[in-house]
C-alpha cells in the first residue's frame, strides 16, 4: 500500500514537472494594480507583447485598478500559482503599501516570487506656473513664508506622490495640503487649472518639455539614465529624497514552478535588452533594468525594504 502510494506521488510529480518544463501552453495573464492607459499599463502591453513572442505565447493584461495597489496584488497572490498569471508590481503596491496598515493584504516577500524588473521609475516635483518659484531652495523659501498656503496633488491617497509629499513636509519644515486625485491627467489638470500648486507624479516629461508647468525636481537619490538633465531634489538640498528608487517589475505568486519563473525572467530580460526597447522605456521616463535575471531577487529585497521605510516616515495610512 504504502509503495503504491508513493509511487502515484512520484508520478504526479513527474506530471507537473514535465508540464512546468513545457511551459507556456496557454495563455498568460498579467494583472496590472492601475488604471488602463496609465504607465504601468502602458510597460504591461508593451513588454508582454515582446515577451510574447520570445515564448510563442499568447498574453493579455488584466487592469486591477484601486486601493493602492491592494486589489491587484490581493488577485495574483491568491491566483493558481502555475506561472500563467503575473503581476506588474511598483514601489506602492509591493513596497509601501503593506507597510500602511495594521492588517496588511499581502507579504511582498513571502507571497510572491521575484521575475524581473522593467526598470526604475522617478516621480517628478512639477509646479504650477503661477507659482513664483523656479527652484528647489526657492520653493522651501515660499512655503516656510507662506505656511499653509501650499498644495500639492497627487494620483490618489497612498500613492508613491503621497508618500514622498509628507516626508518632505516632516524632513524640512513645511506645510503643504495634499489633494488626491483619481490619476495622473487629473492631477495634471488641476495644476495648470490654478486648483493646486505643486504636483508629484511619473509622466510630467511632456508638460515640462511644452512648458506648461515649472520642473522643481525628481525624486531619483541619483540622476537617472531617463532624465538625464533634470534635478534631482536632493543634489539641491531638500530632505527626504534619498530614501527609495522606483520600480516597475514583474511578480509570481509564491508556489510558482521555477522553471516557469525561470523562462519568464529570461524572457523579458531579453525584451528589455534590446535596444529599441530601451529608447521606448526611456522615452516613458523609465531606466531600462540592467541586472541579470539571477541577481534580481536580492535586489527586489532591497527596494521593497526601502518603501517600507519611506511608507512608515511618511505618517500615511492606508484607506
Amino acid at each position: 500500500m504504502l509503495k503504491n502510494s508513493i509511487l502515484v506521488a512520484l508520478l504526479a510529480l513527474s506530471s507537473s514537472f514535465a508540464v512546468a518544463a513545457e511551459f507556456p501552453t496557454r495563455t498568460i495573464t498579467i494583472v496590472v494594480p492601475s488604471q488602463a492607459g496609465g504607465l504601468g499599463d502602458i510597460l504591461a502591453r508593451r513588454v508582454g507583447d515582446k515577451v510574447a513572442g520570445l515564448l510563442n505565447a499568447t498574453i493579455i493584461v488584466d487592469n486591477k485598478p484601486g486601493a493602492a495597489g491592494r486589489i491587484g496584488g490581493s488577485y495574483v497572490m491568491r491566483a493558481q500559482p502555475d506561472g500563467y498569471t503575473i503581476l506588474l508590481a511598483n514601489g506602492t503596491s509591493h513596497g509601501a503599501l503593506p507597510a500602511l496598515t495594521t492588517n496588511p493584504p499581502y507579504d511582498p516577500l513571502k507571497d510572491f516570487v521575484p521575475i524581473a524588473r522593467v526598470g526604475e521609475t522617478q516621480l517628478a516635483l512639477i509646479a504650477s506656473k503661477k507659482l513664483p518659484v523656479k527652484n528647489a531652495q526657492e520653493l522651501l523659501d515660499y512655503a516656510r513664508k507662506n505656511p499653509g498656503k501650499l498644495s500639492y496633488g497627487t494620483f490618489g491617497h497612498a500613492s508613491a506622490g503621497h508618500l514622498y509629499g509628507e516626508v518632505m513636509k516632516k524632513e524640512n519644515g513645511i506645510e503643504m495640503l495634499h489633494v488626491p486625485y483619481k490619476g495622473e491627467s487629473a492631477a495634471v489638470q488641476g495644476l495648470v487649472a490654478g486648483e493646486i500648486d505643486l504636483a508629484m507624479i511619473v509622466s510630467a516629461k511632456p508638460f515640462v518639455e511644452q512648458g506648461q508647468v515649472t520642473l522643481i525636481g525628481i525624486t531619483s537619490p541619483e540622476g537617472a539614465e531617463a532624465y538625464p538633465d533634470w534635478p534631482t531634489l536632493a543634489s539641491q538640498g531638500i530632505k527626504g529624497f534619498s530614501q527609495a528608487r522606483g520600480f516597475q517589475a514583474f511578480l509570481a505568486p509564491t508556489g510558482t514552478p521555477q522553471i516557469a519563473v525561470e523562462k519568464l525572467a529570461k524572457a523579458i530580460s531579453d525584451v528589455i535588452a534590446d535596444p529599441a526597447v530601451r529608447k521606448q522605456l526611456l522615452d516613458l521616463g523609465v531606466s531600462p533594468a540592467s541586472e541579470k535575471p539571477a541577481e534580481f531577487p536580492a535586489l527586489y529585497r532591497s527596494l521593497v525594504s526601502q518603501w517600507t521605510a519611506i511608507a512608515r516616515a511618511s505618517g500615511v495610512k492606508s484607506q
